[in-house]
């Protein structure tokens, strides 16, 4: 696989072990193609800032 879509439209919040998985697939895609995370709201982008997520992921 050499893209990976994320949609978080429906995603109302995100464990660490969410986290956890969302780490695991950047990593694997950043060997093999691209992954892009699609609707995340406000919540969940906030989480994303802390965490440092927001600097590792493409979200749009």
């Amino acid at each position: 696989m050499t893209a990976l879509t994320i949609d978080m439209a429906a995603l109302e919040y995100i464990s660490s072990a969410g986290l956890r998985v969302l780490l695991s697939a950047q990593k694997v895609m950043n060997r093999q193609g691209e992954m892009k995370v699609l609707h995340v709201n406000e919540t969940i982008l906030d989480i994303f800032e802390v965490t440092g997520f927001s600097d590792i992921l493409t979200i749009e």
